[in-house]
């Protein structure tokens, strides 16, 4: 477990909420069996909803589901989920009004029916019992009719001041309903402020977008187009603005055979770093000169004569010869200049492959600025009344900001949020919020996209209040959410079928089209360079891939997913390159004090092969101190040395060892296969040899009906673990918890291995998802005293729980490492309405493993039959298969010749892992497509 954060503003004065001792041991340390058992329910909520704030009884929401549904306890509802206050398309599928998998919706373009792991996670934070249930004033929970009171006071005290004094904080909006309440605010008090707040918040490009075009726009990439891109900073597959949509378009191309050629300058490893054809590990101090120097080469910006990178000329040959194909990309971290230097290439390229649309967020501003405007009148005395709606600045605001301080100041604070978390202990009122799963809404989508979120399940609280509830109640004319989002489509869809128009849009998950790309010139003075920054240690600030910016902390299937590229779980570390470790006479988990303007926070260090040399990351998102114990003092929290301007890189970082020792929790060592013997590569073209059909003494078994089968294509796999967590939420795997991992016993059905290879200062990184093998030559069963483990008539291999005795001895004989002990009972903990009841719960003592998600293929074969028609190919889909953004799983009849699972494994590239010990694993792989260069 990481070392804790110094304190930032001194002791926290609120109480600490009472916390099981499992959750928040070492690592290494001694922990009680009892209070083990407490935290293996974290996977489903920690503990039984039961006995929890009371809750109205679930029922079916009054609305159109999104599609029928062959069971009548069952439904698919279709709505949208936020990230960064943009829409993804989901699916949510319910059994008794419970919500209990989410699966991407085909029709949205943002998610193309794909997942990532924050959506997979929804419904575990839906079922959350530390989710926030009642009204609280002063902490205390207070009834509904003293928020109305005090509203009304506010209501009166601001209007005889003509609303000076009233500020609104909310996170980035593209919701038209919300945007909407917002403007009748501050059109009753004249003198009201809206103000916005996201860690996350890439204020730069909004910036470099004024300085090329004069207006805040978004550059939306076509990676199915494109021919070769540039990213400066940019990571479209794993952590831009509708990655899901361009990791499938990027992997759509490369199964095309027309790849793009992707060249990635950044500071330290991302997804699309991790798949580039050419990677740049760059300093943050380098990253302006180097696009400078490209941009000289293309002819975008006049040369200064000190533009020189040895990787420039490279770049800026594969831009020409890609032509109008070409695109050029720059993301989080990029300074302002950057981003203008990137519109300029993508002008003097003519490029066809990104578009210019008009920004999806409704009020489009630098959001640092807008909070520091907030902060600096708190101080000032010019707020007498905030109302926080759904952020959390008291966490994740700089903390050289000062926002805690200047917040106890206020005399009337509210806090409209989805958990009791930081800000929430600091406000005078605290209102819950309900889970976007339960509330009615709307927003866009990365491209501009509109859709509605509608209810997939009935509200857990009878007193929680959405945003545009809450302030029309400040207004005094209480309305409900789904009559202020019907008002602002009856309104965009005047004169036409508004029934018709809104039952399309509640079925399709989508409510119109995306706006027309815009065409505009760029500016005469768009060209301002950066001043230099000093040279030295540097720190770089960057979402972590589980928690991002700290929203996602309390989600425990996301604490205990290793994270794609280090590995860690349950906490974060300070990253670094190995070169830079060295320098420093460092070991991998030294703990070192950081320190930067005086302010200081302790983290272990941890190596990342291809991270740039002379500065470290610090992952964004830990060391929360209030909102549920799954979350609570995991890792550190890098806020504490953030600048107040909210930048993603400062110069001046100082780092020096305690002599102590904190090594995070890692899977990097567990169960991993061999490289050689797990990964295969083939040039453009090329192809594998494949092996005749092994020996063996066992004679084929006939299989006359179905013969179930997979095959991963490792040249589309992008290592976004959301097939680990899809496969966790459908199958109930439960978390075990930090102290349980550091025993190499997680429980992940599917695990995703990371491999480096090639030079340790910048190695090329790939990824293969490894399940179950369903070996048609099990090891495994054979050596089983009780034939638990076994072939059923298709060919899964299958476990009897019943029999299963806990042996292990099936475990000891798998060479993939695949199969799982359930060292503990989870079944009472896990009993909640957020598991799949499709599948069963596990007692404690036996093995658990994938099963090819047998139910799935259980229900497709029970709806075929009474249809009277044999199964369709690729009508059964395993969850890991549904969530991936680049389709790199297939699975379906391999006695079926032309099933797409049999084309892939027809193709040169296949090859089974370990195929030389005769197992003939069912579950096998299309080997990545490598260029000599890459």
């Amino acid at each position: 477990m990481s070392a804790p954060t110094l304190p930032r503003h001194g002791p926290d004065p609120s109480p600490e909420p009472a916390q099981p001792a499992a959750l928040l041991a070492a690592p290494h340390g001694t922990v009680e069996r009892r209070d083990a058992l407490k935290l293996m329910g974290a996977s489903f909520a920690l503990a039984a909803l039961g006995g929890c704030d009371e809750a109205p009884e679930h029922g079916h929401p009054l609305h159109a589901p999104a599609r029928a549904s062959d069971n009548a306890a069952s439904a698919e509802y279709a709505t949208i989920l936020e990230l960064d206050g943009l829409a993804r398309g989901v699916l949510v599928r319910t059994r008794g009004g419970h919500a209990v998998k989410v699966e991407g919706n085909p029709r949205h373009p943002a998610s193309l029916g794909a997942t990532d792991i924050f959506a997979e996670a929804a419904v575990l934070s839906l079922h959350d019992p530390h989710r926030s249930r009642s009204i609280r004033r002063g902490g205390r929970p207070v009834p509904p009719a003293a928020l109305e009171a005090a509203l009304a006071s506010l209501r009166s005290e601001v209007t005889a001041r003509a609303g000076q004094g009233l500020r609104i904080l909310t996170g980035p909006v593209s919701s038209p309903t919300l945007a909407w309440a917002i403007s009748e605010v501050l059109a009753e008090f004249p003198g009201a402020r809206w103000h916005q707040h996201d860690p996350l918040a890439d204020d730069a490009a909004l910036e470099g977008a004024m300085r090329a075009f004069g207006q805040p726009v978004a550059t939306v990439p076509d990676m199915a187009r494109a021919r070769a891109v540039l990213c400066l900073g940019a990571d479209p597959l794993g952590g831009m603005a509708g990655h899901l949509r361009h990791a499938r378009d990027w992997a759509s191309a490369r199964a095309a055979g027309r790849p793009p050629r992707l060249i990635v300058a950044e500071s330290a490893p991302s997804l699309s770093g991790a798949r580039a054809d050419h990677r740049i590990p760059l300093h943050p101090a380098g990253m302006e000169p180097f696009a400078r120097a490209v941009a000289a080469a293309l002819g975008a910006a006049p040369p200064t004569g000190d533009e020189t990178h040895p990787d420039a000329p490279g770049a800026a040959s594969a831009l020409l010869a890609a032509g109008p194909d070409a695109v050029v990309l720059a993301g989080r971290g990029a300074s302002a200049a950057v981003h203008a230097l990137a519109h300029a290439m993508n002008a003097r390229l003519g490029s066809t492959a990104c578009r210019q649309l008009p920004h999806p967020l409704t009020r489009p501003e630098p959001m640092a600025a807008s909070l520091a405007d907030l902060a600096a009148g708190m101080r000032a005395g010019e707020v007498s009344h905030l109302l926080i709606l759904g952020a959390n600045p008291a966490y994740d605001a700089p903390a050289a900001l000062g926002f805690e301080a200047a917040l106890r100041r206020l005399p009337f604070s509210l806090h409209l949020g989805f958990r009791q978390d930081e800000t929430a202990r600091l406000c005078t009122w605290h209102v819950p919020l309900p889970h976007p799963l339960e509330a009615w809404g709307d927003s866009r989508a990365f491209d501009g996209t509109p859709a509605i979120r509608q209810p997939a399940t009935a509200s857990l609280s009878d007193q929680a209040r959405c945003e545009v509830e809450l302030l029309a109640a400040v207004r005094g004319t209480p309305v409900t959410a789904r009559a202020a989002v019907e008002a602002t489509w009856r309104a965009a869809w005047a004169g036409q079928d508004f029934d018709a128009r809104w039952a399309g849009a509640l079925e399709g998950g989508v409510a119109g089209e995306a706006p027309a790309p815009l065409s505009l010139p760029l500016r005469e003075d768009w060209d301002r360079p950066s001043p230099s920054p000093p040279a030295g240690l540097a720190a770089v600030f960057a979402p972590d891939p589980g928690t991002r910016g700290g929203a996602e902390a309390h989600e425990a299937w996301l604490q205990e997913m290793p994270r794609p590229l280090t590995k860690i779980t349950w906490g974060n570390a300070a990253l670094m390159a190995p070169s830079t470790l060295a320098a420093l006479g460092l070991q991998p988990g030294d703990e070192v004090e950081l320190e930067l303007d005086g302010r200081r926070l302790l983290a272990p260090c941890w190596p990342l092969p291809g991270h740039a040399p002379d500065c470290v990351t610090l992952p964004l998102g830990g060391g929360r101190r209030a909102g549920g114990p799954v979350g609570e003092r995991r890792g550190f929290d890098a806020y504490a040395l953030r600048p107040a301007d909210g930048a993603w890189h400062a110069p001046g970082l100082a780092l020096r060892p305690t002599g102590r020792r904190a090594p995070p929790v890692t899977t990097d060592s567990h169960h991993r296969v061999d490289a050689a013997e797990a990964l295969r590569s083939v040039p453009p073209g090329g192809a594998l040899p494949q092996p005749g059909r092994d020996a063996s003494l066992h004679r084929d078994w006939p299989y006359p009906g179905h013969a179930w089968g997979m095959a991963i294509d490792l040249d589309a796999c992008i290592g976004c673990n959301a097939c680990a967590v899809a496969c966790q939420a459908e199958n109930n795997v439960p978390v075990v918890g930090p102290l349980a991992v550091s025993q190499g016993r997680e429980m992940h059905w599917l695990r995703v291995d990371r491999y480096h290879h090639g030079a340790e200062e910048n190695p090329a990184a790939s990824f293969q998802p490894v399940p179950c093998m369903h070996c048609e030559q099990a090891p495994c069963e054979p050596v089983c005293p009780v034939n638990a483990t076994l072939h059923d008539h298709e060919g899964l291999n299958v476990m009897v729980h019943a029999r299963c005795i806990g042996t292990r001895t099936c475990s000891n004989n798998c060479p993939y490492k695949v199969r799982r002990f359930n060292w503990s009972d989870h079944r009472r903990l896990l009993d909640t309405p957020a598991r799949n009841p499709e599948v069963s719960l596990r007692p404690r003592g036996v093995m658990e493993k994938c099963t090819y998600c047998t139910h799935r293929i259980s229900s497709a074969r029970s709806n075929a039959a009474n249809e009277g028609r044999a199964l369709r190919d690729g009508e059964v889909e395993t969850a890991c298969q549904r969530a991936c953004p680049t389709r790199a799983i297939t699975f379906g009849d391999i006695n079926d010749p032309d099933s797409a699972v049999s084309r892939a494994k027809d193709s040169g590239r296949h090859y089974a892992m370990l195929g030389q010990l005769g197992t003939r694993p069912r579950t096998t792989y299309l080997a990545r497509v490598a260029e000599d260069e890459a």
